[in-house]
């Protein structure tokens, strides 16, 4: 029997090897969604830690120890380094304090015992450590003090002393040798951990530590220290196979700590310390996304397998009644009978499925590499399941082919033309497919609103039941049109019509092809929405074309310079991200909003306009007070106090950026007077920031001055004319005299500040959402300031639905203290000239990175959501390739039949004209209108689920991202599929005619 069915495959070889590669197919279309998730997920995690640094990636286990602390030196060290045991990471242990005697006297600098240093620095002058005793000094910082190899330094141990403001010694002097001067190999390693050594911008940055080794760290006379243990993650470590281990280790270690608390949360002596939960959790993030775009597009490529399968099996079958009938009639039991019928094409599937699976793999391989670097070829046993579901699903799609014509008697299978059966179990199974689209729409777009469950096959569904409605429309309509060519004599049209609404086969062909041109029609229109949309993010997330990140420097300076660089404000815009001081602030963006409408993204579902955001956060203000001297010369006036002293104090800051400039007065003496100080950096010019009025007295005693006037930098009527503002209503009055301030002295020294017009107070902002009133600002300095909501914005550039715009001048103005930015940049318009970034150089910014919207598109395209929606086009192109096969397989299997009735029609008479249209007019109807209707449903499915695709892994930007298509990106892919099957359709045709043209044999 076996021998026979092997006989059977070699005699149709042709539908034998149409069965394997559909099997294939199915099998390898069912490992492509697991796998290709697989290969996304490592990309997914090469990107997410490819994007943290190294403070993410560290976990670190702290404590201050010491004698007078909670917790010792030996106790640390005999628990500490044992329980940091994360799969993967390496221990880093390091000793950290305070010492003074290297920078001039009070700053301090870092003394710095860190294991296994000396392979992570470059000695550019001596050696490295090798005894007791023994320091390596940075090369900045040997520099600037002429350290070298041989130098010696006194160091001592210091505290911070409350009382005095400033370090202190707190131990006994010791002297070191320098014995190198290093650089940091990589001062991005991960090996720094979360140190700030190095680190650009952080505080630690412009203080280079002092290495020495462990017996020199416990030599130093000390207090106290940080002991520190770093997990730092060594090769692979972060790998996507090694996650879930470093997750349960991490989850071990803080419950072995902190009693499962929190990362970050005292243990009962250590403090654990993390960013890595933040990390995996946008890993499980990302990947959990990718698991929800992906079988939107895998599921319905393996059904619509299954059915082309069934389709194979079923013409194939139908082809051999005559055979089956034979077999019968010779009296064979029904289990030979079905083994003869499905042995065929049982075993053209067995022998598929392996070579599937290798095929699949291997596909998505292909591509993953191709698209976003795939890793090593292997075969996943992950993906083995799916395997043999889909050999299992074309298994049962060959049987239930075969169930009619297995089950028909024997006269009906030797019928030449089969009898007409009933229609209604077809119209129940349509009627279902049509009712589960509804459900599953009803489900999305009522209930869940993303796609999960059935909710996840509504595009394939609405796709099917259209095709379906469709299909029972065209069929009696191709054969009205057939009826009404004949009776109009056009043979060919009308002879194709009527095959087409007669021939078993067509109604299911055109639904296969419409399906195939729907999922391809909505893949194209997914990707091209989608990675419209990451363009659109790239350009808001960035600001502007192009972001300069500077180092730190001061908000004047970096106003100054970008002025100077473009004084008309063409092309660049000053501007810095101030972070919220507390995880409930609002991030806060600065910048110069004179440029903000010529350099900055603004779209305008933002809200207001650029140019009304620009008026909103600039109110018209006096202009500064400008001394540009060397000497500020006062004239005050006291009345006198029974007791205590009073003084006055003046507040500058150099308008080209810097510390702020305080000199005071001495104590004033009864009367009017003139007092002069000096102020040597404002020869270039100084902005006044406030005046301060002092009073110190023994006792509550309230007391007032005159500000006359302030000649070369205010004048009487300008301190007359108002608008200068105290600490507190009544404090300040103008009057003809001049300026009175009122100032109450407690007991203590009191301060009344008085602030000058051109200081804009409340702060104007414009807020992305509501700013509750519990939320208080970020400032510059130590002072918060207070913000007037001028306008509320959806959302904001690079800052996103949560944050607060105002104008960096402005608050520049409002800082009495120090100015400095911790993360300035300066945006650029595209058409800056190509030498902007060395004359911004010139003017003393340092340029730390350099971003472009191209660049951030670059990244949005490497994440779970481009890559995973990447793949239903991938899908779709594997159902047009499969439109076409069942085609292809149709035509073959029809092809004897027709080509016998044509050849009797011609022997009555038809033109041979008419049989090549014919032949055309039997397959070009079909794929027309399944063209047409696959690009309805495309339309259609995409309109009821296409919003619900996921685009982003977060909804931090609220932005109104494209909605539809380009026409362009909708058209192509569906041109190519019209000229891909009537290409099909017309070689079919072809290949019918020469079929009717050949010479018959014998």
């Amino acid at each position: 029997m076996i021998a026979l069915v092997f006989a059977m495959l070699a005699a149709r070889k042709a539908q034998a090897v149409a069965v394997l590669l559909l099997s294939l197919f199915a099998t390898g279309a069912a490992v492509a969604g697991p796998t290709y998730l697989g290969a996304v997920d490592r990309a997914v995690v090469r990107t997410e830690v490819g994007e943290s640094d190294r403070m993410e990636q560290t976990i670190s286990v702290s404590a201050f120890v010491g004698d007078r602390e909670a917790v010792t030196a030996q106790g640390f060290d005999s628990v500490v380094p044992r329980t940091l045991d994360v799969d993967g990471f390496e221990a880093v242990y390091s000793t950290t304090y305070l010492v003074l005697g290297v920078e001039p006297d009070p700053a301090v600098s870092w003394l710095v015992f860190r294991s296994d240093v000396c392979p992570h620095l470059r000695m550019v002058a001596g050696r490295c450590l090798m005894a007791a005793g023994e320091t390596v000094v940075g090369e900045s910082t040997a520099r600037r003090l002429g350290l070298g190899p041989g130098s010696t330094v006194t160091v001592t141990a210091a505290t911070y002393s409350e009382m005095a403001r400033r370090f202190v010694p707190a131990g006994a002097p010791a002297q070191l040798a320098v014995v190198g001067v290093y650089q940091p190999l990589d001062a991005a390693a991960v090996y720094w951990g979360r140190t700030g050594y190095f680190a650009l911008g952080s505080p630690d940055s412009e203080r280079e530590p002092l290495f020495v080794n462990r017996q020199s760290a416990d030599g130093v006379d000390h207090p106290q220290d940080m002991r520190t243990v770093e997990g730092v993650p060594g090769p692979g470590a972060l790998d996507a196979d090694h996650l879930d281990e470093v997750r349960a280790d991490l989850a071990d270690l803080r419950e072995e700590l902190t009693g499962g608390s929190g990362g970050g949360s005292s243990a009962f002596f250590a403090q654990l310390t993390t960013e890595l939960d933040g990390l995996l959790d946008r890993v499980d993030r990302a990947q959990a996304l990718a698991r929800r775009v992906v079988p939107v597009a895998a599921v319905p490529l393996v059904g619509l397998c299954w059915f082309v399968i069934f389709l194979a099996v079923a013409y194939g079958t139908a082809g051999r009644r005559h055979e089956l009938g034979l077999v019968a009639l010779r009296g064979a039991r029904r289990p030979v009978r079905w083994w003869l019928g499905a042995g065929e094409s049982t075993l053209a599937i067995l022998a598929g499925a392996p070579l599937g699976y290798l095929a699949g793999t291997l596909a998505v391989w292909l591509v993953a590499r191709a698209r976003f670097g795939g890793g090593e070829l292997a075969l996943s046993g992950d993906a083995l399941p799916y395997a043999a579901l889909a050999a299992a699903g074309a298994l049962l799609a060959a049987l239930l082919a075969q169930r009619q014509q297995l089950a028909s008697p024997v006269a009906e299978l030797l019928r030449r033309v089969p009898a007409r059966t009933a229609t209604w179990r077809t119209t129940a199974l349509e009627a279902i497919a049509v009712a589960l689209a509804v459900v599953a729409v009803f489900q999305l777009r009522g209930f869940e609103g993303e796609l999960v469950g059935l909710s996840l096959l509504v595009p394939s569904l609405v796709a099917v039941a259209i095709a379906l409605v469709a299909a029972r429309l065209l069929m009696p309509l191709a054969g009205r049109l057939g009826a009404r060519a004949l009776r109009r004599g056009r043979l060919g049209p009308a002879l194709g019509a009527l095959h087409v609404s007669r021939r078993p086969g067509s109604h299911r062909l055109f639904v296969l092809l419409a399906v195939a041109v729907s999922l391809l029609g909505f893949a194209a229109m997914a990707v091209d929405v989608a990675s419209r949309s990451r363009a659109e993010r790239a350009s808001v997330e960035t600001g502007a074309d192009r972001v300069l990140t500077v180092l730190p420097v001061d908000a004047g300076k970096l106003l100054a310079a970008v002025r100077e660089v473009d004084p008309d404000g063409r092309y660049a815009m000053a501007a810095a991200v101030v972070p919220p001081a507390t995880p409930a602030g609002r991030p806060m963006l600065a910048v110069d909003s004179t440029r903000l409408e010529r350099v900055a993204v603004w779209r305008p579902e933002f809200g207001p306009s650029p140019g009304e955001v620009t008026r909103l956060l600039r109110p018209a203000t006096a202009e500064p007070y400008v001394l540009r001297g060397t000497r500020v010369t006062a004239v005050l006036d006291n009345p006198g106090q029974p007791e205590g002293q009073l003084r006055l104090a003046v507040s500058l800051r150099p308008l080209d950026g810097g510390a702020t400039v305080r000199m005071t007065f001495g104590v004033l003496d009864r009367g009017v007077h003139t007092y002069t100080a000096e102020v040597g950096p404002c020869a270039a010019g100084c902005r006044l920031l406030g005046f301060d009025a002092i009073y110190a007295r023994s006792g509550s005693e309230k007391t007032s001055m005159v500000i006359r006037e302030l000649p070369g930098l205010v004048s009487t009527e300008q301190l007359a004319a108002g608008g200068w503002k105290g600490t507190s209503a009544g404090d300040v009055t103008a009057g003809p005299e001049g300026l009175a301030v009122s100032a109450t002295a407690t007991g203590a020294r009191q301060e009344t500040w008085v602030l000058p017009p051109d200081v804009p107070t409340p702060l104007p902002v414009v807020t992305a959402g509501a700013l509750p009133d519990s939320v208080a600002l970020t400032g510059l300095d130590a002072d918060r300031p207070v913000p007037l909501v001028a306008g509320e914005a959806t959302t904001l550039p690079r800052l996103g639905a949560r944050g607060v715009l105002t104008d960096l001048e402005y608050l520049e103005r409002q800082a009495l203290g120090g100015t400095r930015l911790t993360q300035p940049q300066v945006w650029l318009r595209p058409d800056a000239p190509p030498g902007v970034t060395g004359r911004l150089a010139e003017q003393g910014l340092v340029i730390a990175d350099d971003d472009t919207v191209a660049g951030a598109r670059a990244l949005l395209d490497e994440r779970a959501p481009a890559l995973a929606i990447w793949f239903h086009l991938l899908a779709a192109g594997f159902a047009v390739l499969l439109g076409l096969g069942g085609l292809a397989l149709m035509a073959a299997v029809d092809r004897r039949r027709t080509t016998e009735d044509m050849r009797a029609l011609r022997l009555q008479g038809l033109p041979a004209r008419a049989v090549g249209r014919a032949a055309l007019w039997s397959y070009l109807p079909v794929v027309v209108a399944a063209l047409v209707t696959g690009a309805v449903a495309a339309v259609v499915a995409w309109w009821l689920a296409g919003g619900y695709l996921p685009v982003f892994v977060d909804d931090s930007l609220v932005l109104e991202l494209p909605r539809w298509p380009s026409p362009s990106a909708a058209a192509l892919p569906a041109l190519l599929a019209a000229l891909g099957f009537a290409a099909a359709a017309v070689g079919v045709s072809v290949a019918l005619r020469r079929s009717v043209s050949r010479p018959t044999q014998g």
